[in-house]
């Protein structure tokens, strides 16, 4: 079971990967192959788009054909993509690769993430989701420590950050093979085709994308969609711009951003293990109530005494504690509960392509408002985390049993149960 937890988890693995290593390689490769400012804004911007449409339409092809057949071929998209990274000497080259690698690691997440907890015993599943978010963090900084070795190294240091994605992608391709396909969603998928035999059209009923946003979804995937969304917007600018801030905003340098991420992308890989004990117990909306009070506190720091190096410093530290607890790992698990097996992959990509499109388009201002006026944008975060958090305690405090415990209560006998909910000590 932890097998399948691994080689399906490594899509969070290759994403973060991905991500992490693409600002660095097209910085690396711009003088040699003579890359414009506006080129690597249309690369970065690929590989981000491309992240969200390869997400949404992922989901529900996993839906729709099943689990394997879809984490396959997205496995095989991206391996092509880092290599056309890795060998590809001109732009159009260089734009394919990143498309396929976006669409491919956006296709498989909401896949990976609904096979582990299709697979998953009851008592597991939440550490097992829990631990996609771990090797999230592992992707991270495994590129980030490639990177400040191969970081001078020119077009060769670029070759290694892509090989790596490539090899590990590979490597990930050859052990799904081994994953059997969901015996749930075969299940599911057959009853429902059987269902609509007696129907003259093909459409297989509850299992539309429309579903989702009719009772007794449409609660959970918009509070869903907004949370993820809402934090995401934080998430992605500390990720994307922590440097800028350093560099432009607070007159500090690379290297002590460089040093204070991998310290606490260190303390975060640690915090997630301790997430992953406390996400299956009573105490779970406990400890996402103390993250959510650390993610708004960090967006108020240097809203209230200015972006400066010690409030920018406190203010990664605790947007790191809060978003474990608080961010995309309780994010991932509330939606394998919360929707069917026929929904949830749908549902989960639906869930991330909105939330990447958001960051997309926040990020395209970022630098702007952080020129002319840095403490609007850290009010406008703190804001949206507030909202964020708020909205999704209310939400997920009230909900009692769950989508994927109501379809093992069935499985087990004729008459469906009230199944005991561990968190909320039931």
């Amino acid at each position: 079971m932890w097998w399948i937890a691994l080689i399906a988890g490594m899509a969070s693995y290759i994403d973060a990967a991905a991500m992490t290593s693409s600002g660095t390689a097209l910085v690396l490769l711009k003088d040699t192959l003579a890359l414009t400012p506006e080129m690597i804004g249309v690369l970065s911007s690929a590989l981000t788009f491309t992240v969200a449409i390869g997400a949404l339409f992922g989901g529900r092809l996993g839906d729709l054909f099943g689990r394997k057949v879809v984490f396959l071929a997205t496995m095989a998209m991206i391996a092509v993509g880092s290599l056309l990274l890795v060998f590809v000497e001109v732009f159009p080259g260089l734009l394919a690769g990143m498309i396929l690698v976006g669409l491919g690691a956006g296709a498989d997440l909401p896949v990976s993430l609904a096979t582990i907890a299709e697979m998953a015993k009851a008592g597991l599943r939440g550490s097992m989701i829990g631990f996609s978010h771990f090797l999230w963090k592992i992707g991270s900084m495994v590129a980030l420590g490639i990177a400040t070795v191969v970081g001078d190294w020119g077009q060769l240091g670029a070759q290694i950050l892509f090989g790596h994605i490539a090899v590990i992608t590979l490597l990930t391709l050859l052990g799904r093979i081994s994953v059997p396909e969901s015996a749930r969603w075969r299940a599911e998928r057959l009853a429902e085709k059987a269902e609509a035999t007696s129907r003259s059209d093909a459409a297989l009923g509850w299992s539309t994308l429309k579903t989702l946003l009719k009772p007794p979804f449409v609660t959970y995937f918009l509070a869903l969609a907004a949370f993820y969304t809402l934090m995401n917007l934080g998430s992605n600018t500390v990720g994307q711009y922590g440097a800028y801030m350093y560099t432009e905003v607070a007159d500090s340098t690379v290297q002590v951003y460089s040093t204070v991420k991998l310290i606490t992308m260190f303390l975060g890989a640690i915090l997630v293990l301790v997430f992953m004990k406390v996400v299956a117990t009573r105490w779970r909306m406990t400890w996402f109530a103390a993250g959510a009070a650390c993610t708004v506190v960090a967006m108020c720091v240097p809203l209230v005494f200015g972006p400066q190096v010690w409030t920018l410093h406190i203010m990664m530290f605790l947007w790191l504690v809060g978003t474990v607890f608080a961010g995309e790992g309780i994010m991932k698990i509330w939606t394998q509960e919360s929707f069917p097996t026929l929904l949830r992959s749908s549902a989960q990509g639906a869930i991330i392509a909105i939330a990447r499109f958001g960051s997309a388009g926040l990020a395209l201002v970022t630098p702007v408002v952080l020129a002319n006026g840095p403490r609007a944008l850290f009010g406008l975060l703190a804001g949206a985390c507030l909202v964020a958090v708020v909205l999704a305690f209310v939400v997920f405090s009230r909900q009692r049993t769950t989508a994927i415990d109501e379809e093992e209560a069935q499985e087990v006998g004729p008459e469906p149960v009230a199944v005991p909910d561990a968190r909320l000590g039931r």
